[in-house]
């Protein structure tokens, strides 16, 4: 009776340990398929590195017209700029894609800031024989975009400024970010998403917009967030960067947005769950020619009135393109 007992027990341990194996097995073909397809889509981006004295920038010049240099957001790199581009600006331009410090392949000097970074795109610029650009800064984007239209406005001839970073107190403060650990390693941030994605959705998206969205929406959304990320490895510099000096800046620095000269247009939804409407409404007064484009609903990013953006970032260029 004692072995038949001893036998079962066996019996159901090597079973559990297969259900295991097989378990963590499908997830960890889940991961690497998941890598796989975002390095391949990486490879496939025909970027060029610079050598700048601050190190690597990594860059893309595609198109044709006035030229927009695209300042991504967190978690970004190149990849995400031309996402961004797609998603609020018209193609009939040319744009100049960047990494910022820290993402992909471009570098993270030493005492790295967005003041430096606008610097970065001053010499790019110069290397590239181009004279001015309209910058867009998106969200963690948004710093270095004002520091260089605050530095060089020779080169600035307009500054588009999308769901970005503003002056914000903590006690404004909605959401957090999770901890460095998790941009440091591709499996955790991988399996994190995975799990939490919805949880992490509520960095960008207002609940209220979430309750909405069917099941099929909420996967697109995700994807767009965090499968365009993938591998985090190759941004956690920059991410890191992002989160604990870039971003801080605009307030800690008590940047003087008065200093930004160019013509500026603040693309701002009220509900943004990150950084606040009421810090754009603060810059827009501040800077001495704004415009504040608000939408009353989207959430960071916008969701619902890209083509609205579309239109409104085309009046502005025009404009500024007239003055």
């Amino acid at each position: 009776m004692m072995k038949q007992l001893l036998k079962k027990r066996k019996a159901y341990m090597w079973i559990g340990i297969v259900i295991l194996i097989g378990f963590f097995s499908i997830i960890y073909f889940g991961f690497r398929s998941d890598m796989n397809k975002a390095i391949s889509k990486q490879k496939a981006i025909p970027s060029e590195v610079f050598a700048s004295k601050f190190g690597d920038i990594e860059y893309l010049l595609k198109g044709d017209g006035p030229t927009v240099l695209i300042s991504h957001g967190v978690t970004g790199g190149i990849d995400q700029g031309i996402g961004l581009s797609s998603a609020y600006i018209e193609q009939n331009y040319r744009f100049l894609y960047v990494s910022r410090f820290g993402y992909l392949k471009s570098s993270m000097p030493k005492d790295a800031s967005a003041k430096m970074q606008a610097e970065a795109y001053s010499e790019l610029l110069d290397y590239l024989g181009i004279k001015k650009v309209f910058i867009a800064g998106n969200s963690a984007g948004g710093p270095s975009a004002m520091n260089f239209a605050a530095d060089y406005p020779e080169k600035c001839e307009g500054l588009i400024l999308i769901s970005s970073v503003v002056p914000i107190s903590s006690a404004m403060s909605k959401v957090s970010s999770p901890p460095d650990i998790v941009f440091k390693s591709n499996f955790i941030y991988w399996l994190t998403t995975k799990i939490a994605g919805k949880s992490l959705m509520k960095m960008f998206v207002p609940s209220t917009i979430i309750a909405k969205m069917e099941k099929s929406e909420i996967e697109t959304v995700k994807n767009n967030i965090f499968a365009s990320s993938f591998p985090i490895s190759r941004r956690s510099e920059g991410v890191i960067f992002d989160n604990k000096i870039s971003t801080p800046s605009i307030e800690t620095t008590s940047f003087e947005f008065e200093r930004i000269k160019s013509l500026t247009l603040i693309v701002h939804a009220v509900d943004d769950p990150a950084p606040p409407y009421e810090g754009a409404k603060e810059i827009s007064g501040r800077i001495p020619v704004a415009d504040l484009f608000s939408i009353q609903d989207g959430g960071h990013l916008l969701i619902g009135h890209e083509d609205e953006v579309k239109k409104e970032i085309s009046k502005f260029i025009i404009k500024a393109e007239e003055k």
